[in-house]
């Protein structure tokens, strides 16, 4: 797959691609109905795929008060990872801001995908819009099409278990802490990495050395405060962990902080380096206790919950391998 940051970067000759347009917040499942489609219809038809799609997220550069801050799902890097194993030939991400918001529908077909790509067809979902107050729309792509002799394809709403898959769906669910629900959606891992900072080392003192992460991508989206069951990469290994969101209720600070203990993981040191965490299920709430002897106790429970978690995965994994 190839990568363009900016219209200016596509080779001059680039055209006949069949394209779909997007932000593709999430990469979920309807999203990947759409991208199989469009990489089958480029290779039946002999042309390239390519997926147009716009960084930030529209709605981060129009709503820039803090009430009305939009967390993304996925960061560039992630979306080119994970678009990365879906066949699709060509990535475009187009720069976003408030002068290219105000292009007005027309101009941007006629422009953009009909003089500089010369596009053969576009994929698009039922609900896609575009352009200045997002009046662009599938029936103006349809007659569009007409004027200009491409083929449009308008893919139907797409559910799963009977539940609409949408990406403020998803948010919605991961701000509840419904990892399962969430991740099912995502038809992925909801996942983010962090930094290692140093931290106060109270986790060290219980017994539970916790690495204090600090988000890569400050506008990822985190989930509910409460204390979840994950998996975490470092470099190429992985183990499993117990993650920690929220504001240290027993030592009564009001600072929202990441900490992640990683169960048998080696005494090794971790600050300055990157952690990806990839969310699997929440155990419970973020609690205060009275004493730091009673977190002791609860954080004891909560791994040993963990390791019998550990001991069903690798039990279900060795019967699928037999």
């Amino acid at each position: 797959m190839k990568v363009y940051h900016g219209i200016v970067n596509l080779p001059t000759d680039y055209e006949g691609a069949w394209v779909t347009i997007g932000v593709f917040d999430g990469l979920h499942l309807a999203h990947c109905q759409i991208v199989r489609q469009v990489v089958h219809f480029a290779r039946e038809n002999h042309s390239r795929s390519m997926l147009i799609t716009f960084e930030p997220h529209p709605r981060q550069v129009l709503n820039q008060t803090p009430e009305n801050h939009l967390s993304i799902l996925t960061s560039t890097a992630e979306k080119i990872e994970l678009l990365d194993t879906t066949g699709i030939d060509d990535l475009l991400f187009v720069k976003t801001d408030k002068n290219f918001l105000e292009t007005d529908e027309k101009d941007f077909i006629s422009e953009l995908l009909v003089r500089r790509l010369k596009i053969r067809a576009v994929v698009i979902g039922y609900d896609y819009h575009f352009g200045r107050e997002r009046r662009g729309n599938p029936n103006s792509l349809k007659s569009a099409g007409q004027k200009y002799g491409f083929k449009v394809v308008v893919m139907p709403p797409f559910y799963f278990n009977n539940v609409l898959v949408r990406s403020s769906l998803i948010r919605q669910l991961l701000t509840e802490g419904q990892i399962i629900q969430a991740n099912e959606l995502l038809g992925w891992l909801y996942s983010f990495s962090g930094n290692v900072v140093r931290g106060a080392g109270r986790g060290r003192k219980l017994g539970f050395p916790t690495a204090n992460l600090r988000l890569e991508v400050r506008q990822k989206l985190i989930p509910a405060d409460g204390v979840y069951f994950v998996k975490a990469n470092l470099v190429k290994n992985g183990y499993y962990g117990i993650l920690n969101i929220g504001v240290r209720k027993t030592f009564n600070e009001s600072e929202r902080t990441i900490e992640l203990y990683l169960i048998d993981f080696p005494d090794q040191e971790l600050y300055g380096r990157v952690l990806k965490v990839a969310m699997l299920e929440r155990l419970r709430d973020e609690l205060k206790f009275e004493t730091a002897g009673a977190l002791n106790k609860q954080m004891q429970s909560d791994l040993k919950l963990c390791l019998e978690k550990i001991n069903k995965i690798e039990n279900e994994t060795e019967v699928c391998i037999k």
